[in-house]
């Protein structure tokens, strides 16, 4: 809105009100050079890997626009900043008559003010930001909340006299204003939601909702004791599967595995950042949807690590920018003005690299990301809708903003939990009222576990370990600065015997206005059932997935799944760095760097096709059959481990000839990896010391 030059000339001149600008430029240009040098400082670290990544791979030319408009939106806030102090100082002499030397000494009260009051604010609301240890250090908790509390109060006093020299300046303007900025917020208010719903009892609204890394025994529902009580709520309302598996415990593979209801061997994404140019992406679950006249969109606040887009047969993606500037700018993007920007409305168009981007966790706000969303969802469709949208909140770190990084793991693990029970229930609000719940079909999952270094996270006890030779309990990985026990795992995609990594959760819900028989069903399951699932349910044939279809468990013809089927898991790239609780990002870049290129046209990051084999080379691989699994652990490029576990009794060894193991469908299980992996298994050896 342009302010007539009335208002601007009277009573302070052009040249006069000059220097009050002069001044204000100036101290906020020594302000802008603290932050970048204390910025410095405090992140040697991240400026270290970025030069270890600057030497080791070629950076693209594509990313420096992307770096030029951070750096410029940086620079203009700190401009608008002197223009609205300076403003501010301007009307407030309107309302006071006050003279130039009042007003210049106003505005650069006003101007040091301000600043501190943005430094309070991004220490209470962003308590990770680097800058928030200036205030932390220097300034006790008590008066930090005394000066905020004052500061606040100034400047809505301020505000309340600079609005009313603005009016008393010219009333027809203020009156003009007030009338566009209450159109403006009644428009809003009721901006359109979607009243017209395309989807049938025949052709539903199909919408999985992924939660990442959540662990079923950590939801009350499943007796957890935790305190969830929206998932829980879906859960006593939907048929739930009890043992549900994922086939590899990475996010972007499992859900690759989701869309294609194939194991990871046979559609190729066998780990993060596969580069899926190649694929033959025809017969995905929303390639086939989007020919049976579904509008697909695919959702996720979480795409440093998966490349899932519109090749997949997504009509519209709601993502963070993919590509290499996620992790360069996602990440650098710590500064107190634009972190008080950033889920606002204009953050969105400011810093797109920082909105609704979990792993900027120090700025994430999970109702943010729900706001990209809105806009594909409020328009009236002409078509079903087939929505896939994948939580990160639960994601290591397990921190979002104004969760400071204190406490164990294993506590902000159960918070993060907490609070993504809460996101979900928000987009179960949004989907209803925009009428998109009617006539749907609701599949709630997550695409793996997590494994927390809690006793029991891998099923192999020490007091349950027999071998015929009396041989000492085997060792799994190298001796590492954890001391990890022999029951014990981290992180997902790690340790094929680390089950609360490969334990999902799996529930669909029908939202047609009939009751359904909400029960939990027993037997074994996997993601790879949700593609024939609801292929089954649409009538539609399917001829490429691995899955198999569980309509005729969940409309309760079968009370059970049958388990003495083979099911195969294996894990992903795993350095050591990352098989622990808290993995450094420091380490785990320096060990995988050598394995990652970029895209020059892109700046996608993918694997080496060079290092692919290597890395298959160091998979583990495990079959599930009945109440065994039959685990591969590589001990070097010639030879792998075996350990079999009974998981009812919880007895296992790596000794194959004992007569534990000459009870155990030993043969079976062995002949069946060797003809689904082929190559990938190595030499293996019955019976090995540890």
């Amino acid at each position: 809105m342009k302010i007539p030059q009335t208002i601007l000339t009277t009573p302070l001149s052009q040249q006069k009100r000059a220097w009050l600008f002069i001044y204000l430029f100036a101290l906020t240009s020594f302000f802008l050079l603290l932050e970048i040098s204390f910025f410095i400082q405090a992140s040697n670290s991240y400026l270290d890997v970025f030069k270890e990544i600057a030497y080791h791979l070629k950076i693209p030319t594509q990313i420096f626009p992307g770096v030029a408009y951070f750096l410029a939106m940086q620079l203009l806030i700190h401009i608008a900043y002197v223009f609205f102090i300076a403003y501010l100082a301007i009307f407030i002499s309107f309302a006071l008559d006050c003279t130039q030397a009042q007003v210049e000494r106003l505005g650069l009260t006003l101007g040091i003010m301000g600043l501190f009051l943005i430094l309070l604010a991004n220490h209470h609301f962003y308590p990770d930001s680097k800058f928030s240890i200036l205030i932390s250090d220097l300034v006790p908790d008590v008066i930090q909340t005394l000066c905020f509390i004052i500061l606040l109060m100034v400047f809505s006093l301020a505000l309340v006299l600079a609005l009313y020299g603005l009016y008393k300046s010219n009333k027809t303007f203020c009156i003009i204003g007030v009338f566009l900025i209450s159109a403006f917020t009644v428009w809003y208010s009721h901006f359109p939601t979607a009243r017209i719903s395309a989807a049938t009892a025949s052709k539903p609204n199909i919408i999985i909702i992924g939660v990442d890394a959540v662990r079923p025994d950590f939801l009350g529902y499943f007796g957890g004791g935790k305190h969830t009580p929206h998932l829980d709520n879906f859960l006593n309302q939907a048929a739930v599967f009890s043992e549900s598996l994922t086939p590899l415990a990475r996010t972007y593979p499992a859900w690759v595995s989701i869309l294609t209801g194939q194991y990871p061997k046979k559609n190729g994404v066998r780990f993060d950042l596969t580069d899926q140019m190649h694929f033959d992406l025809y017969q995905t679950l929303p390639a086939i949807l989007q020919r049976q006249g579904y509008h697909t969109v695919y959702a996720t606040d979480e795409t440093r690590f998966s490349n899932i887009d519109q090749r997949f047969g997504f009509d519209h993606l709601v993502t963070p920018p993919i590509g290499f500037n996620d992790f360069l700018l996602g990440s650098l993007n710590d500064f107190p003005f634009s972190n008080l920007l950033v889920n606002t409305f204009l953050g969105r168009y400011l810093f797109p690299y920082s909105y609704g981007n979990r792993p900027a966790y120090i700025t994430y706000e999970p109702a943010t990301f729900l706001n990209l969303l809105k806009p594909a969802l409020i328009e009236s469709h002409t078509q079903p809708l087939f929505l896939a949208i994948h939580f990160c909140l639960t994601h290591y770190p397990y921190l979002w903003a104004g969760r400071p990084t204190n406490g164990s793991s294993l506590h902000n693990y159960q918070q993060a939990i907490h609070r993504a029970d809460q996101q979900v229930e928000d987009l179960l609000k949004l989907l209803k009222k925009n009428r998109l719940l009617e006539h749907s079909i609701v599949i709630l999952l997550s695409d793996h576990g997590e494994a927390l270094e809690l006793k029991g996270d891998r099923v192999t006890e020490p007091d349950l370990f027999i071998s015929k030779m009396g041989k000492p309990l085997p060792r799994f990985y190298p001796q590492s600065e954890s001391k990890e026990e022999v029951n014990q795992s981290a992180g997902h995609g790690t340790d094929v015997l680390g089950l609360t990594q490969y334990h999902t959760l799996l529930a669909f819900r029908f939202f047609n206005g009939k009751k359904q028989t909400a029960r939990l069903i027993s037997g074994r399951v996997s993601l790879l059932d949700i593609k024939p699932t609801l292929l089954n349910l649409l009538h539609v044939p399917d001829k490429n997935s691995e899955g198999q279809s569980l309509l005729d468990a969940i409309s309760g013809k079968k009370l059970t799944v049958p388990r003495h089927v083979d099911f195969f898991t294996e894990t992903d790239f795993t350095p050591e760095a990352i098989r622990s609780v808290n993995p450094e990002t420091r380490k785990v870049l320096f060990e995988g760097i050598e394995y990652i290129q970029i895209n020059p046209k892109t700046t996608r990051l993918s694997i080496r096709p060079s290092m692919m084999k290597w890395i298959l080379s160091s998979k583990q691989y495990a079959d599930f059959y009945g109440d065994w699994v039959l685990a591969l652990y590589p001990q070097t490029l010639q030879w792998m481990m075996p350990v079999l576990v009974n998981l009812e009794t919880g007895i296992w060894t790596t000794d194959l000839h004992t007569d534990f193991a000459k009870h155990a469908p030993l043969h079976h299980m062995l002949q069946a990896l060797k003809h689904f992996y082929g190559k990938d298994i190595t030499r293996i050896e019955a019976s090995l010391s540890p």
